[in-house]
């Protein structure tokens, strides 16, 4: 082997030499990357276990297709339903927990006839198979007026779910109006401290409502007015 054959059989075993060792050093991230991603430690845990029951309609999908509905085929709502549809209310949040809310299920056809005489707005109430009136307990609320907020928040829970499991309902305020809640008080004989704030007619629809954009930008602020 000549002089110059040597220096360049040198200088190639040196290339493949500096080959081998930068191969070396990437095989790890490689091997590294083709791992599959490791969960992250701090993930919350989503606890299922003895919740009352799961619904087949996500939350996203639930809350912006709901929508009021007033008229109710004949099928029945079962007692089962209406004890989970309580169960959904009881899970809503209230001030410092006070859980100030009190509810009154009626089916009564009677009773449910009446309520329109004192309700201008309660003209589908009737034809519902049951109804469930929220109402705030004074003696248990935080703080005076927070059984408003505490039994709103209930009452969402109750549309919420309902409209989950295939039910059409519908707010019907009594609260703030004088007449309508004097109406229900007598019909249902409340107590001075239970105030009724809506009822909730409820039953299986029988026609679909599209949904309905609500969103409007103008009604956004940011940091300030």
């Amino acid at each position: 082997m000549t002089k110059l054959h040597r220096k360049s059989f040198k200088k190639m075993m040196g290339l493949a030499g500096l080959a081998l060792i930068c191969l070396l050093l990437g095989a790890p991230a490689v091997f590294a990357a083709s791992q599959p991603p490791a969960a992250a430690a701090d993930a919350p845990e989503i606890v299922t276990t003895g919740i009352p029951a799961t619904s087949g309609m996500d939350t996203l999908t639930t809350i912006f297709t709901r929508r009021s509905v007033r008229k109710y085929s004949d099928k029945p709502v079962s007692d089962a339903t209406v004890k989970l549809l309580l169960q959904a209310a009881m899970a809503a949040p209230t001030a410092k927990n006070t859980q100030s809310w009190e509810f009154v299920v009626i089916r009564d056809k009677n009773t449910l006839a009446q309520i329109p005489s004192f309700h201008p707005f309660a003209k589908h109430v009737p034809n519902c198979q049951v109804a469930i009136l929220v109402c705030g307990n004074t003696k248990l609320e935080a703080t005076k007026g927070h059984w408003v907020p505490d039994g709103s928040n209930a009452a969402m829970n109750i549309l919420l779910a309902a409209h989950s499991l295939g039910l059409g309902g519908v707010w019907t305020t009594f609260y703030p109006y004088e007449d309508r809640t004097a109406g229900i008080r007598k019909l249902l004989n409340l107590p001075d401290h239970i105030m009724p704030l809506t009822i909730i007619p409820l039953g299986y629809p029988v026609e679909k409502r599209a949904y309905q954009d609500r969103f409007s930008p103008a009604k956004v602020h940011y940091e300030k007015w």
